[in-house]
């Protein structure tokens, strides 16, 4: 479902106009030590973990669900996590595939293997044929730690064709490593300027962590 507003009177008015278009990079490393316990103590793979981890983080602030629809700002009740998967036998080439968002984990992790095996014996960009709207789309660099990675794309990426436009962030996650004695993971959120400063881009990683920290006593 999509919420729209009034932008006459909304409060951000006058930053939206003023940033419209302009998107910005942020990279934080998240302490993922607590996490990885979680998950290879009750045998859950990595990568739906951290996805449901992401889609629960932007659940849980309309904040990071802004976009225009059919020409009216407003924002989505729910989005879906859209993620990249490697395709079988086709070397580099990948396919974006959406699950739908459930606050049970056990529930999305089922729903998530199952669409896992889908894309990738697809053989197309899009699962669906194009994209899909109402989604966090989630990319993975699991072989690549880093330190910052910059995205530019139109502000239209989500959907193109019909003019809509999104300001949810992007997200990339990198390889987790040992620093200190903790496990660090990078991760990269692309931010839509017209919806998210930096105090949204601050909030995002605090939330993204508290998910992660809270992360064992869900599974």
């Amino acid at each position: 479902m999509f919420h729209t507003i009034d932008l006459e009177n909304w409060e951000r008015k006058e930053i939206f106009q003023r940033f419209a278009g302009y998107t910005y990079n942020l990279t934080s490393e998240v302490d993922v030590t607590g996490f990885l316990e979680g998950i290879h103590g009750k045998g859950y793979k990595f990568y739906p973990s951290v996805c449901w981890c992401i889609a629960n983080t932007v659940n849980s602030d309309a904040d990071f669900r802004f976009a225009k629809v059919d020409g009216s700002i407003g924002y989505y009740e729910r989005l879906n996590p859209c993620y990249t998967l490697m395709r079988r036998g086709e070397g580099h080439l990948f396919t974006h595939m959406v699950t739908e968002f459930s606050g049970d984990f056990k529930r999305f992790y089922e729903a998530f293997l199952e669409d896992k095996e889908k894309a990738e014996n697809g053989s197309s960009l899009y699962y669906y044929g194009k994209p899909v709207p109402g989604c966090v789309d989630i990319t993975i660099l699991p072989n690549t730690s880093y330190q910052s990675i910059c995205y530019v794309r139109p502000a239209s990426f989500v959907n193109p064709e019909s003019g809509s436009e999104s300001y949810i962030p992007f997200i990339t996650v990198g390889k987790y490593q040992e620093k200190d004695g903790r496990i660090k993971m990078p991760v990269t959120g692309n931010f839509n300027h017209a919806a998210n400063d930096g105090y949204h881009a601050e909030k995002f990683f605090r939330m993204l962590q508290e998910n992660l920290d809270a992360f064992s006593s869900l599974i």
